[in-house]
């Protein structure tokens, strides 16, 4: 069973590969038996004051993965693979350099591979998840502006993109703690200046929660196609679109208010006849999975990390002297 058969075995959602040039510079292969493995590397870097370096380390080493034959043997065949491309980033890194990252994103029923990501320092970071629009009848667009257990939802305008830039750094703050995204001096700033370009381009494709005149909570999506993530567009679907944001401050949550807040987004997307929304969250954070998973979301690729990507050796014991 080649590559792409096997990923339709697993989850029929998912697209079919573009193809790997084993003769490339930056490609990896590796056989043993009848399993099979191909990779393409890539490297990217970016200075620390750039509007991107808030997504993760600031020098990004990715691994797009191709395997195919029975588990066992392909398995060992994406281990030599895995192995070639660590030899690789080491002798460019500096070990247990944390704005350094190794990353491969992977289908996330595709269980065989996980002890051998285990093993070599990889961890689950985030997890790309994906909500089909219902087959029920389509629902009427929301009125907006209206009211929300006692707060307003409304659309948002150019005058909430500093405020809406203040609303993404404290997320910001939050998810760096689970290793995928970094906090970097004046992110506020840079999202506050996107969410203006956003919100001329595109006006009705974000959501604010207001309460007693203060924005404390907002929904924004992108079309996928646009989606700022990495490897976004996986699915064999298309012109679903992507939700980069949700967030509410702290006062606004465990009340089932962040639920109905969610509801009108979809409702607003269903009725406008999207397919599909798909968004990314930390594996890591306690409230994200379980929210999501409540909301209809399921995941479909998991992102695995090691940050650093080269790990620092570990001190042995101290001399003993007299």
């Amino acid at each position: 069973m080649d590559h792409d058969d096997r990923l339709r075995a697993l989850d029929p959602a998912l697209a079919a590969s573009e193809p790997i040039d084993p003769t490339g510079p930056d490609a990896l292969s590796a056989t043993v038996g009848a399993g099979s493995a191909e990779a393409l590397a890539r490297f990217s870097s970016l200075e620390a004051d750039s509007p991107d370096a808030v997504w993760g380390a600031l020098r990004q080493h990715s691994l797009e993965l191709r395997s195919s034959g029975p588990d066992a043997e392909r398995t060992a065949a994406v281990e030599q693979v895995l192995d070639a491309w660590l030899a690789r980033i080491a002798s460019s890194e500096v070990p247990g350099d944390f704005d350094s990252s190794a990353r491969i994103s992977l289908p996330t029923r595709d269980i065989a591979l996980v002890n051998a990501l285990y093993a070599r320092g990889f961890g689950p970071t985030g997890v790309r998840a994906v909500r089909f629009r219902p087959r029920a009848d389509t629902p009427e667009p929301p009125r907006l502006p209206q009211s929300l257990d006692g707060a307003l939802v409304r659309l948002a305008t150019l005058d909430d993109a500093e405020r809406l830039g203040e609303l993404d750094a404290r997320l910001l703050t939050l998810d760096a703690h689970f290793a995928g995204v970094t906090m970097r001096e004046n992110a506020g700033t840079g999202f506050a200046a996107a969410y203006r370009d956003r919100l001329r381009r595109a006006p009705d494709t974000t959501w604010v929660l207001e309460r007693d005149g203060e924005v404390t909570g907002f929904i924004h999506v992108v079309p996928d196609a646009d989606s700022p993530e990495p490897d976004s567009r996986l699915l064999s679907d298309q012109g679903g679109q992507y939700l980069v944001v949700m967030y509410l401050d702290e006062a606004e949550r465990g009340a089932g208010l962040g639920a109905a807040f969610l509801q009108l987004a979809h409702d607003a997307l269903d009725a406008a006849g999207t397919p599909y929304i798909v968004l990314s969250y930390a594996v890591a954070n306690p409230r994200s999975g379980p929210f999501w998973s409540r909301n209809g979301y399921r995941p479909i690729v998991t992102e695995w990390q090691r940050r650093p990507a080269i790990f620092a050796p570990i001190p042995g014991p101290a001399a003993h002297t007299e």
